[in-house]
C-alpha cells in the first residue's frame, strides 16, 4: 500500500466518525440534555440543590415584610365606615432549615419537617417593634364567631365575659406578630372545651411560638424526582396522610408542589401549590411571559380559579361517585353557578352551544364546583378565602393586598386601602428547567365582623370583612445563579453547534480524501504510458546498433589480412 493511501484512508475513517458523531448528538442531545436536568435538578443527599434546600442561612437574605392595618375610627363603627391606615414595612430575615430528613429510596420521597426563623431588621423597616396599632379584637370576634350556633346559655355567659370590653384594642406591633398578649377568653376556653379544636396558647399572636419551630408548619412527604423528574417537588402527603381533615372530598386532597421544587417542561397550563399555611391547595394562572436577567419565564399568578366560588373541575366518574356530601350550605354538586365556563373538546359536547353550557355542565356528573366546597358553611365574595376549619374555627379570610382582585362590595365596605399590581401573588418559572425565577408570596389577613342577637359585645354590628395585616415574601435568583442557569439553557444549542460542526469537519475530510484518491488515480495512466515509450525507445535504440561487417567474397582466403574498409550492414 502506498503512503499517500495510508493517510487518506485515515482522514477518510476521521471524517467518518466526525459525520456519525455529529448525527447522534444531533438527534440524540434532547437524551443526553435530559440526563444532565436528571442529575442536577433530582433530589438528594450529595446533590447540589439538597444545600440550597436543607439551610437557605448561606444563601442571599430573603425579608419577609410586615404590614399592619391601624384602624382610625373605631368608636365611630356603626356610624361610619372603618377607615385604616397602613403602617409599615416591619422586615425580618427569614431563614428556612429543614430537620428531621428521612429519604425513602423505595418510593423515592423525603419526609421532613421545616422551620422558619425570622430576625427583626431595624434598618430595613418603617417603624420599631414597639409602635401601638388600634385593631379589631381578635381573641373576642373569633369566640363569638365559634359558638354563634351553640346554646343560648353559652353565648349568654360569652356576653357577660365581654361586658366590659371593647370592639377593638391597642397593642404593640410586637404583641401582635410574635411575642403575643394575654387574654381571658383563651383560658376560659380551655377550661369549658377539652377537644382539639382549641388552641392550646395561653397568648395570641400572629406568628406567636412559630420562630423556630417545626410543628407549625406540618410534617410533607415529597417527591424527590430520582426516577422521574416530572415528578420533582409533587406533595404526597402532609401530616402523614395524603388528605386534609378540613374539607370533604374532593377538595381535602393533598396536590401540587411543596412549594420550593417544580418539575421541568413548564407549560402555559395551570400550577398547583399547597399551603400549609391554608390548608388547601391553590391554582395559579398564567398571566405573561417575562425576562428576568435575560432568562425568559412563564408568570403564573392567583387569579379567578383560586378566588372564586365557582371553580368547576372535571373528575371520572368512578372517583366522583365516591365523593363525600359537603357541609356547605349549598351542594357543590349541584348549584348553580355564575362564571363562565369555556370546556374544551374533551369536555364539551358539539350538542351543546355556549348559551347552555351551564345546563350541561350541571347535569354532567362529573363536573365539580371546587369553590364551594371550600366555603365551611359560608360562601363568601370573590377574592376571599374561607379557612376557618384552619384555623380553630376563627373567622379568618384570606385575599390578596388590600382586596386586590376582590368583589368591589368587599372593599367599598371600609376606607383607606388602595388595590394595584403590586398586590399580586405571582410565580415566575423558568419553563425548560422549572427553576422560580421570582416569587412574590402575598397574602392578607382579615377577621370576619358580624353581628350576634345574644353576645351584646357584637350586636348590631355591620358585617365587614375586616383588615388586619398583609405580609410579602419575594424570593429571586442571584445574578451569579440566573449566569449557571444560563450555561445550563444554553447547553442544548451548543450541542447542536457542535453536531452541526462535527458533521460538516467529517464531511470536509471525506470529500479531501475522495479529491486525492481521484487525483491520484487521474495522474497513474500517464505515468504509465510514459514507462512504456522508455521501453519501446530502449528497444528501438537496440535495433538501431550498427553491426559492421566485411562485404568481400567468402571466397577469398580468410586468413589473409587485408585493408578493405567495414561497411555497416543495411
Amino acid at each position: 500500500m502506498r503512503p499517500w493511501t495510508n493517510k487518506s484512508l485515515g482522514f477518510g475513517i476521521l471524517g467518518l466518525f466526525l459525520v456519525a458523531l455529529g448525527i447522534s448528538i444531533c438527534f440524540l442531545w434532547p437524551i443526553f440534555f435530559h440526563h444532565i436536568i436528571q442529575k442536577g435538578l433530582a433530589l438528594s443527599p450529595t446533590s447540589n440543590s439538597f444545600k440550597i434546600w436543607y439551610d437557605t442561612s448561606e444563601l442571599p437574605p430573603m425579608f419577609l415584610e410586615v404590614y399592619l392595618f391601624n384602624w382610625t375610627n373605631p368608636e365611630e363603627l356603626g356610624k361610619e365606615k372603618p377607615h385604616y391606615d397602613q403602617i409599615g414595612p416591619y422586615c425580618f430575615r427569614e431563614v428556612r432549615q429543614k430537620d428531621n430528613i428521612t429519604f425513602h429510596h423505595e418510593n423515592k420521597t423525603v419526609s421532613y419537617f421545616q422551620r422558619r426563623l425570622w430576625y427583626f431588621d431595624a434598618e430595613r423597616s418603617n417603624g420599631t417593634l414597639n409602635d401601638t396599632v388600634s385593631q379589631l379584637d381578635v381573641v373576642a370576634a373569633s369566640a363569638a364567631h365559634k359558638i354563634r350556633f351553640w346554646h343560648y346559655d353559652f353565648q349568654n355567659s360569652l356576653s357577660f365575659l365581654l361586658s366590659n370590653k371593647k370592639l377593638f384594642t391597642i397593642k404593640t406591633v410586637d404583641e401582635l406578630l410574635f411575642t403575643g398578649y394575654t387574654d381571658n377568653i383563651l383560658a376560659l376556653g380551655k377550661m369549658m372545651m377539652q377537644d382539639s379544636e382549641i388552641p392550646t396558647f395561653d397568648r395570641f399572636g400572629w406568628f406567636y411560638m412559630r420562630n423556630g419551630s417545626t410543628m407549625f408548619d406540618g410534617h410533607f412527604n415529597m417527591e424527590t424526582g430520582e426516577d422521574d423528574i416530572s415528578q420533582l417537588g409533587i406533595l404526597r402527603k402532609w401530616n402523614y396522610k395524603d388528605t386534609t381533615k378540613f374539607y370533604k372530598t374532593p377538595c381535602n386532597l393533598i396536590e401540587g408542589s411543596a412549594g420550593e421544587f417544580w418539575p421541568p417542561g413548564r407549560t402555559k397550563d395551570d400550577i398547583i401549590l399547597f399551603s400549609s399555611d391554608l390548608c388547601r391547595p391553590l391554582v395559579y394562572e398564567y398571566e405573561e411571559t417575562t425576562s428576568h436577567f435575560d432568562i425568559e419565564g412563564y408568570r403564573y399568578a392567583i387569579g379567578g380559579k383560586t378566588l372564586g366560588n365557582s371553580t368547576r373541575r372535571r373528575y371520572p366518574h368512578d372517583q366522583a361517585k365516591f365523593f363525600e356530601p359537603t357541609t356547605t350550605t349549598e351542594d357543590f354538586f349541584v348549584a348553580e353557578h355564575t362564571t363562565v365556563f369555556e370546556p374544551t373538546a374533551t369536555t364539551f359536547n358539539n350538542n351543546y352551544s355556549s348559551e347552555n353550557t351551564d345546563e350541561y355542565l350541571n347535569n354532567d356528573p362529573d363536573v365539580i364546583n371546587m369553590g364551594n366546597c371550600y366555603c365551611n358553611g359560608e360562601c363568601t365574595p370573590s377574592g376571599l378565602l374561607n379557612i376557618t376549619a384552619c384555623r380553630y374555627g376563627a373567622p379568618v379570610f384570606i385575599s390578596l393586598p388590600h382586596f386586590y382582585k376582590a368583589d368591589p362590595t368587599v372593599l367599598d365596605a371600609i376606607d383607606g386601602l388602595s388595590p394595584n399590581e403590586d398586590h399580586s401573588f405571582s410565580i415566575t418559572l423558568e419553563p425548560i428547567t422549572g427553576i422560580p425565577l421570582e416569587v412574590s408570596a402575598v397574602f392578607q389577613v382579615n377577621i370576619h365582623l358580624h353581628s350576634s342577637e345574644i353576645i351584646e359585645l357584637f350586636h348590631k354590628v355591620p358585617n365587614i370583612y375586616m383588615p388586619m395585616l398583609w405580609f410579602k415574601l419575594k424570593v429571586e435568583i442571584t445574578e451569579e445563579m440566573a449566569s449557571n442557569l444560563r450555561m445550563l439553557l444554553a447547553l442544548p444549542t451548543m450541542m447542536l453547534c457542535s453536531s452541526i460542526v462535527m458533521i460538516i469537519v467529517g464531511l470536509c475530510l471525506i470529500a479531501g480524501m475522495v479529491l486525492r484518491y481521484f487525483g491520484k488515480k487521474r495522474h497513474m495512466p500517464s505515468t504509465e504510458v510514459t514507462m512504456e515509450k522508455m521501453i519501446d525507445n530502449s528497444d528501438c535504440e537496440k535495433k538501431a546498433e550498427m553491426v559492421y561487417m566485411d562485404k568481400t567474397s567468402n571466397n577469398e582466403d580468410s586468413n589473409i589480412k587485408t585493408d578493405r574498409r567495414l561497411y555497416a550492414k543495411q
